[in-house]
Formats: structure tokens, C-alpha cells, sequence
């Protein structure tokens, strides 16, 4: 299959529009407005809810070719578009990038890459074989703080990263399992989804950790989990909650924690500790670097919406010059495997039942599960690397 011929405005199709794919469509309505890309078509299966209707009637109006199925799409599109946004649910991640890069197409697919170490595996044989490449959404990797911080991280600026830590709580009622018919689940539609925290939600941060963890990009070795405590509050298959600790393969000691599961808000921060000094990066405001001799430095965060602004203009820049930095699927395989290697060497239990509170979420439309004191003593975990 030939490659489109790179042209002055990429052409871009975009498959999917509602739920978090509406998200895209926000991202890309600037670029499309200020003559960046050519939106060239949109998939809209499900043309008979408002939202998609909607959406499908404000991309028509771009210029795209609107297909009411992804095979459709495939049909018309194939040897047309130059680039593939996937913004789907997890279990047609592989499939679906797969497909484009068959079509010709070099992709952007949300995060996470895929649901296994199968599926991440074909996709990069995909890539090999048509010779296209794939960006992954962990949007955050993308802003230029990140990429500062991973530059200083390999030229030494703490020594060699040691340990690195991740924390978040961000309560989400039951409606959020039940949005769709594959959150929280292990498997949907055919393929391994390994809905949870750490998959999802949080997945932008356990990435992130792991990427500055793999300051001298060894990390290729199995993941040795000292303790894995997976808990569900929500009627799910996997699970809401988690406290996870360890060591990865190049020997940096690892300490997670994320909740959907609490009263309390906390809003995620990372802390990456060397030989010579420590790094907090706290989410959308900025990180800390702090060393051994006394050196101090704070770096401004973007918010979500630039982050994914600038990941589109280093994807639309990597179709003009090959090798321009992605997140690309060797880093994105590794949190994969992680997640993997997480779901192989425990299991989701039960809170029990007489700590769960069900609490009115603002609105008083739906209710909202936690567990009395659990961001409390998640808190105590984080700050002595402990367990639950």
C-alpha cells in the first residue's frame, strides 16, 4: 500500500465522535479553523443520538466525507488519509490501528496503546510491516515541561532515578461505570480491555512515571510487584482502587496509588527521587526540582487542553519531518505491559460491604460509592510507601 503523498494541509480522519472522542472533536476544531489540517472524514455509527448527530453535522460542515461504519470507512478512505485519530474504547484500539495503518495511514490512538501485550505486540508488527508509525494519546508526555524534565533526568541533573512514586484521588459516581458497556470491565467486544485506574483515568500518570523512570531507556525487564492490594467499592470486574509497590526492570523502585473510590479530591502528583535530589510534578500547575547542593527550580504545567493541543502539533509534525519526537509505542507498550504484568499477579477484592457509603454526587442525579477514610489512609501510604 502506498502512502498518501504528504500535502501543505495533512489530511486527517477521525473515527469516533462522542463520549471521550468529543474531546477530539474539540481539539481538532482550531486546527480545522485555522487551516492546519483537512479534515477528509469522520466515522458516526451511532447517527440516532443527539451528540453524534450533531457532531456529524459540524464535521460535514469541514468538508468530511461522514461513514456510518468503521469498514465503510476503510472502503472509501484507504490510500486518502494521511493520518488516523482513534479515540475508542480500549478492546478496538489494536484492531482499528491495525486497519489504518493497512489503510496507508499513520495513527493517533488514545491512550492506552491496547488491552494486552498481544494486541500492543501487533500493532508494532503493523508498523514494521507497512511502515507507518503510531502516536499514542498520554497526552501529558507531549507538553514541553515533560520533555525538559525527561532532558535533565538523562543529562543526570538528580543522578540516577532510584524510586518514583504516583498519587491520585478523583471520586467518579456510578455512572461512570456505567457510561458504556466496557468500563470496568476485563474483556469487551472480543479483546482484553483491563478497565481500571491505572488503565485509564490515571493511566497518563503511571505512564509518566514510568517514562521518567527509564532515565537511561534500559527498562525493558519484568516488573517484580512486592505488594499488589486491587479493592472495588462499584459493582465492576476489576477494580476502583489500588495500591501497588515494587521494583521495575532496571531496578527503580516503583510505589502507585489511585482512587476512584473516595470522598476526598486529590489531583495527581509524581515524585521522582535520584541519588542527588528529588523532582514532585503536580498535575496541570508545575514541578519541583529540588537537589542535593542546594539547587531549586519550578516549571510551569499546562492545563489538559494544551497538552492536547500540542500533542496534535507533534503528531501533524511528525507527518512533515520523520523522527520529530511522539509518544510512540515502545514507550506506550511498556505501561501495557505493566498493566499486564499487574492483572497476572493479583485480583480485584471487595471492600467490605459495611465501609461502603453511597453518597449523592452534586446534582443529586446519580449516587456516588466510597469507602469512609480510604483517601486518608492513601495519603498515609503515599507518604511512607506503604500499603493500605
Amino acid at each position: 500500500m502506498s502512502s498518501p503523498l504528504p500535502s501543505p494541509r495533512p489530511r486527517v480522519a477521525l473515527i469516533g465522535v462522542t463520549g471521550y472522542a468529543g474531546i477530539y472533536v474539540e481539539m481538532l476544531r482550531p486546527f480545522v479553523k485555522q487551516g492546519e489540517i483537512e479534515l477528509v472524514a469522520a466515522v458516526v455509527i451511532n447517527r440516532g443520538d443527539p451528540a453524534a448527530a450533531a457532531a456529524g453535522v459540524e464535521l460535514a460542515s469541514w468538508g468530511a466525507r461522514i461513514y456510518d461504519s468503521n469498514e465503510a470507512f476503510f472502503a472509501g478512505e484507504t490510500g486518502r488519509a494521511e493520518l488516523c485519530l482513534i479515540p475508542t474504547g480500549i478492546a478496538w484500539h489494536a484492531r482499528l490501528t491495525i486497519a489504518a495503518l493497512r489503510a496507508g495511514m499513520h495513527v493517533l490512538v488514545e491512550k492506552p496503546l491496547a488491552g494486552s501485550r498481544v494486541d500492543a505486540a501487533a500493532i508494532r508488527r503493523a508498523e514494521l510491516a507497512t511502515g507507518r508509525w503510531v502516536a499514542v494519546g498520554f497526552q501529558d508526555i507531549y507538553s514541553e515541561a515533560a520533555e525538559q524534565l525527561r532532558s535533565e533526568l538523562a543529562f543526570g541533573v538528580l543522578g540516577p532515578v532510584t524510586a518514583v512514586a504516583a498519587f491520585g484521588l478523583w471520586p467518579r459516581p456510578v455512572a461512570y461505570y456505567t457510561r458504556n458497556h466496557w468500563a470496568g470491565r476485563l474483556r469487551a467486544d472480543g479483546a482484553d480491555v483491563l478497565d481500571s485506574p491505572l488503565n485509564n483515568a490515571f493511566a497518563h500518570f503511571v505512564n509518566l512515571a514510568l517514562y521518567f523512570a527509564d532515565w537511561n531507556g534500559e527498562n525493558e525487564k519484568p516488573t517484580t510487584f512486592r505488594e499488589a492490594e486491587l479493592w472495588r467499592a462499584n459493582s465492576i470486574e476489576t477494580f476502583d482502587t489500588a495500591v501497588v509497590r515494587g521494583r521495575l526492570g532496571n531496578g527503580v523502585r516503583f510505589w502507585f496509588g489511585f482512587s476512584h473510590a473516595t470522598e476526598d479530591l486529590h489531583d495527581p502528583e509524581i515524585v521522582i527521587t535520584g541519588t542527588r535530589g528529588e523532582v514532585r510534578w503536580q498535575h496541570e500547575k508545575h514541578y519541583e526540582l529540588v537537589t542535593d547542593t542546594g539547587e531549586f527550580k519550578r516549571v510551569s504545567m499546562p492545563d489538559a487542553f494544551a497538552c492536547r493541543h500540542r500533542m496534535l502539533q507533534a503528531v501533524l509534525e511528525r507527518l512533515r519531518r520523520p523522527g520529530a519526537p511522539i509518544c510512540d509505542t515502545r514507550v506506550a507498550a511498556r505501561h501495557t505491559a505493566f498493566i499486564c504484568d499487574l492483572h497476572a499477579v493479583a485480583q480485584a477484592r471487595d471492600v467490605p460491604a459495611h465501609l461502603v457509603e453511597s453518597d449523592p454526587v452534586s446534582d443529586g442525579s446519580a449516587a456516588r460509592l466510597t469507602v469512609s477514610g480510604l483517601g486518608a489512609a492513601m495519603r498515609r501510604a503515599f507518604d511512607g510507601r506503604g500499603t493500605l
